[in-house]
């Protein structure tokens, strides 16, 4: 008869140790992989994205437009228009409807769901704003042609008194010459008196 194999009391121990070493092992391989930075996850509703330029001169958009953008990148568009009172020269230009401005700068980062405040401009600021743009205009002109006004007149007074001092000093030099002439006039008469009187005298 076979004589049975006796296990190995090693055997036992082996898988003990083994264990242990796994067991210990364990915990700080976990705490490793804890310890790897990890990406930071972004929620859509987190996720940022470029803001769109609305405003380009080259380039302007009507209200609709604006609003199709904006849906089109997952964001919203609250439309207000630009109030009467706040017309001014910059819209004189400006199509219905035109966006002229808004709450976000072009190319700033916006979370995909946030809602852009959008201005556009109605025909009736438009003509407002023309109106505006032609009366500056008038003012403008009517202050040049009032300094030109001004101008004129000073000139005219220069004119007028260079006029006026040149007639005086014209006065002046002619009663100078009428005096010089009597004077000459009298040394004349009173050296023939004299020389009448030498003659006489001699005689």
């Amino acid at each position: 008869m076979a004589k049975a194999n006796k296990p190995n009391g090693n055997i036992g121990g082996t898988l003990g140790l083994v264990a242990g070493i796994v067991g210990s092992v364990t915990p700080i391989a976990v705490e490793l992989i804890d310890r790897i930075p990890k990406k930071e996850e972004v929620g859509p509703s987190e996720e940022l994205i470029s803001m769109p330029e609305l405003c380009s001169k080259k380039f302007p958009l009507k209200m609709e437009e604006a609003k199709e953008l904006l849906e089109s990148r997952g964001l919203k568009a609250l439309a207000i228009e630009v109030r009467i009172r706040d017309a001014c020269v910059r819209y004189k230009d400006c199509f219905e409807f035109q966006v002229v401005g808004t709450d976000r700068k072009p190319n700033s980062k916006v979370k995909v769901g946030d809602t852009v405040i959008v201005q556009y401009v109605t025909q009736e600021v438009i003509n407002e704003s023309r109106l505006i743009f032609e009366k500056v205009e008038r003012e403008k002109a009517d202050a040049k042609q009032a300094k030109i006004e001004r101008r004129a007149a000073q000139m005219e007074k220069i004119k007028t008194g260079t006029a006026k001092t040149m007639h005086k000093a014209a006065e002046a030099i002619g009663d100078g010459t009428v005096a010089v002439k009597d004077g000459v006039k009298k040394l004349v008469t009173r050296d023939r008196e004299k020389n009448k009187e030498k003659e006489n005298f001699d005689e």
